[in-house]
């Protein structure tokens, strides 16, 4: 397992911690919200300590951020446990806010991002998802995106459907190998790509990537520390030059 900042080191001991204290006290026992980069080492050190019964959910079906939960054998929490809880804020279709709008307003209010889970921003409705512990403290303090007025609802969501705003953009890349693509998904150039990845800091569908040669297929979502999660798409098309004709798409 290559761990190398303090930042990833802490969550490794992190890890560690909730598995130990699942086994000391037979019950389940839930993380903060993981990211791509912190779900690929929490896998790496669930495997390297033999666990197996854990579960990973962020309130809806393929949310990106999610909470790690480790249980005692046999003792799988329902999914209606895990400590989260949905916030739903309603404003007028012609405001239109975007998930920075709303990423802006929950950190402001002084709480850690890990509190937060994923953001979904549709037309004139957002639901985001927070641990339960402050979904109290966030709900009282939240009047407001920006400028735009907002009130609370129950209306159920469906996430499926719910309009996500992407930056989508064209490029070519020499080959599919991943620091080819990190390069031209983060203007930076093949070699500090490569650096970037050999330190760890590259994903592909949530595991940390070392090896600068990977092969990356469409579809395939791929994470950059500071630079964001982008979705590959290629359909097969080559220039003249017999280059790859990527699409590069990113959550606004």
């Amino acid at each position: 397992m290559n761990i190398n900042s303090l930042e990833e080191k802490q969550l490794a001991s992190h890890i560690e911690d909730l598995i130990k204290l699942s086994e000391k006290h037979y019950k389940p026992c839930y993380s903060d919200f993981l990211n791509d980069m912190q779900i690929s080492i929490a896998l790496e050190v669930l495997s390297k300590c033999g666990v197996s019964d854990y579960v990973m959910w962020g309130g809806y079906e393929n949310a990106d951020r999610v909470v790690l939960c480790v249980y005692p054998p046999y003792n799988c929490p329902e999914l209606s446990e895990f400590p989260i809880e949905i916030v739903n804020l309603k404003y007028r279709k012609t405001d239109k806010l975007t998930h920075r709008d709303f990423l802006g307003s929950l950190m402001s209010l002084g709480i850690k991002r890990e509190i937060v889970g994923d953001i979904v921003v549709g037309e004139g409705i957002t639901s985001f998802f927070v641990k339960s512990e402050l979904a109290g403290y966030v709900k009282s303090q939240i009047g407001k995106i920006g400028r735009v007025g907002v009130t609370f609802t129950d209306e159920t969501v469906d996430f499926e459907s719910m309009a996500q705003e992407f930056e989508e953009y064209e490029c070519t890349v020499s080959s599919l190998r991943i620091d080819s693509v990190i390069g031209a998904m983060t203007k930076l150039s093949r070699s500090k790509a490569q650096t970037l990845i050999e330190s760890g800091f590259a994903a592909k569908n949530s595991k940390i990537v070392y090896n600068t040669d990977a092969k990356v297929a469409s579809g395939d979502k791929i994470s950059a520390r500071g630079y964001g999660k982008f979705t590959v798409v290629f359909d097969g098309e080559m220039t003249k030059k017999g280059k790859y004709r990527i699409v590069i798409r990113k959550l606004k």
